[in-house]
């Protein structure tokens, strides 16, 4: 038997939670398919966490999200007699009354006393779970408490304000014990706040960043990175976080270090290397920000060569479908390039975007060329004109005039 857990399960959680090596984690999932196999609940809960999500890991983990397989494991953990397989179902609003039904224990309680007991004697991840009860508020269904049982809806505030303070030595404990995911809450608590019973305290939040960041957790090499960068425009000190980060397998590090690179305030400006930064991002899992930005990098050639259908392909990977994007897919498929030209694409594109140089340049073609709609050259000429000095819209307004009787045409 392991110090808290099964020798399976305690191994694992240091392999899942208290480092981020993809090939230590996907041992750690072996080992507990087959402790749950062999009927170790607690091996059954931690499962369910590896399929549900990066919110319950880290970003870029081995893991393949599983819905399905996630809350099949998490009854089976609760049924086995699993104390942190309770509380996790409790966090994830699945315990059901069947669920309830199965579990040995005789109430939410008992469950959280055995998980308390754990923390107590030391166990990080008990700490960070301990920690969550009170955050959320999970101490109220657990304990079975009401605003009734109180005298006023100020003492209820007060009791509740009081439950969510106790979080945090919970935190602290699993963060410095190792517990990598126990700093999120515990930093949010700080830069958010909790609804109107805490008000939020920004100032606290960059020390625990740094904390993390100076403990090795790539996650938090990151966050500090980016508070460095954006927050505090400290591209100096943000850099080598954004690099530890990046080479320690936080991907998003390398959207950082590209920005960085892309400003040039503290270092020389490197195009070319903003694009390897963004494509060692953007090629795995499809990175939003690295795809947008890699697409308006090709499509405009800053840093290469202007290459339209590499700009279509980075731009149509961008998940978070913003007006740039929408924009330049709308020039290029109107256009036809870099891709086979679809005017009633590139119209809808265009047309879902917001005003700027980009959609008025494309606008303007459409309808003085008469791309997919009815030529009016007087309307395309005007949407050209709000597109101000924006290059390509320039040098098109050269191929009209205005006849003597006021009548635009072309040259």
């Amino acid at each position: 038997m392991g110090k808290y857990f099964s020798d399976v399960v305690d191994k694992a959680i240091e392999d899942l939670y208290y480092c981020c090596d993809n090939d230590r984690a996907k041992a750690a999932a072996e080992a507990l398919f087959q402790a749950a196999k062999e009927g170790d609940g607690d091996a059954c809960y931690f499962l369910s966490r590896c399929f549900s999500g990066s919110c319950y890991s880290w970003e870029y983990h081995p893991f393949e999200e599983n819905e399905a397989a996630a809350y099949a494991m998490l009854r089976e953990s609760v049924a086995k007699g699993s104390a942190v397989g309770v509380l996790g179902a409790i966090r994830m609003d699945m315990l059901t009354p069947d669920m309830r039904e199965s579990m040995p224990f005789e109430s939410t309680q008992a469950a959280w006393d055995v998980v308390y007991e754990k923390a107590e004697a030391g166990c990080p991840f008990c700490q960070y779970m301990i920690g969550n009860t009170y955050y959320f508020l999970d101490v109220i269904e657990i304990g079975d408490r009401s605003e009734r049982e109180f005298g006023s809806r100020k003492a209820w505030d007060d009791w509740r304000r009081e439950q969510m303070q106790a979080s945090l030595p919970w935190f602290e404990k699993a963060f410095s014990g190792g517990m990598i995911l126990a700093g999120r809450n515990y930093c949010i608590y700080y830069q958010s706040g909790r609804g109107d019973l805490i008000p939020p305290e920004r100032e606290k939040a960059a020390p625990i960043m740094r904390q993390g960041a100076e403990r090795g957790y790539p996650e938090w090499m990151y966050a500090y990175a980016k508070h460095l960068a954006y927050a505090k425009d400290d591209h100096k000190a943000a850099l080598p976080w954004a690099l530890k980060a990046a080479e320690a397998g936080h991907l998003w590090g390398w959207n950082v270090v590209g920005d960085i690179y892309w400003e040039g305030k503290a270092v020389e400006r490197n195009l070319p290397y903003v694009i390897e930064c963004y494509e060692k991002t953007a090629s795995y899992g499809n990175d939003s920000y690295a795809c947008r930005q890699l697409g308006r990098m090709y499509f405009h050639g800053w840093g290469t060569a202007v290459d339209y259908a590499r700009a279509v392909q980075w731009l149509e990977k961008d998940t978070e479908r913003e007006s740039i994007q929408y924009d330049l897919l709308g020039i290029c498929y109107l256009l036809g390039y870099g891709c086979q030209q679809d005017p009633a694409r590139g119209k809808a594109f265009l047309e879902r975007s917001q005003d700027s140089p980009y959609k008025n340049y494309g606008l303007g073609m459409m309808y003085a060329e008469g791309i997919g709609v009815r030529e009016n050259i007087k309307k395309g000429v005007g949407y050209l004109k709000a597109a101000g000095n924006y290059g390509p819209a320039v040098e098109a307004l050269t191929h009209y005039k205005k006849s003597w009787f006021g009548v635009w045409r072309r040259k």
